[in-house]
């Protein structure tokens, strides 16, 4: 295969580089792979999508596959550090200066990347290879870790608080980014706008910071 493929472009766009054509892709692949599936999803829509020729998608990438699994990596892999800076955030500063900070961080990457939760809950209903890898890989070790951290800091919490705290603050979190339409249609509001993940945001705080009171 040749080392460089040339990209037919629409006039006055400007052109890729190698980078940024992968991150085009990777972009484009988990919006696809989150509204049509692992199955629906193609690799011509994804190229179409990230504004590029096909034929770079299998250039980039070996298969949907690969693509699949590259994609969520490199998402998770932020959703990763989140929670280790949640975790760090918790054990060097005072706890409810850390919860503030916390909700605005998680919420803010939930609202940007709202395809890898609508993903992760798509492929675990399903089962199968994929789901596997998910859990294994980033669901599981990511709820270990933000275990550990509410037995720590919760201290005076009931036996398994964190099977309730977590589900709990994490759908506050991610609910409103994908379940955005049905929000916007009911009560009128762009969960995407500023005003709206700013508000968001300040509500996980409060609820960190009453659960701190309560039983830190």
């Amino acid at each position: 295969m040749s080392k460089s493929i040339a990209v037919k472009r629409k006039p006055g766009r400007p052109k890729l580089d190698r980078e940024d054509g992968r991150l085009a892709i990777r972009t484009a692949a988990l919006k696809e792979f989150a509204r049509c599936g692992f199955k629906g999803a193609s690799i011509e829509a994804i190229a179409r999508s990230a504004g590029v020729a096909k034929p770079l998608v299998h250039y980039h990438f070996a298969s949907k596959e690969a693509l699949w699994k590259e994609s969520l990596a490199e998402a998770f892999e932020g959703l990763k550090a989140e929670a280790v800076q949640f975790t760090t955030e918790f054990s060097a500063r005072e706890p409810q200066a850390a919860a503030d900070e916390f909700a605005r961080s998680i919420v803010r990457f939930s609202a940007d990347n709202p395809w890898l939760v609508r993903i992760a809950v798509d492929e675990t209903r399903q089962g199968g290879e994929r789901a596997q890898w998910l859990k294994q890989n980033y669901l599981q070790p990511l709820q270990k870790m933000l275990v550990a951290t509410v037995e720590t800091v919760f201290s005076r919490a009931p036996r398994q608080f964190a099977a309730h705290v977590i589900p709990t603050i994490f759908g506050a979190i991610n609910f409103p980014f994908i379940d955005d339409e049905v929000i916007a249609e009911v009560h009128q509001v762009d969960v995407f706008s500023e005003d709206y993940i700013a508000a968001q945001a300040e509500l996980v705080a409060v609820m960190l910071r009453a659960c701190l009171t309560h039983y830190a």
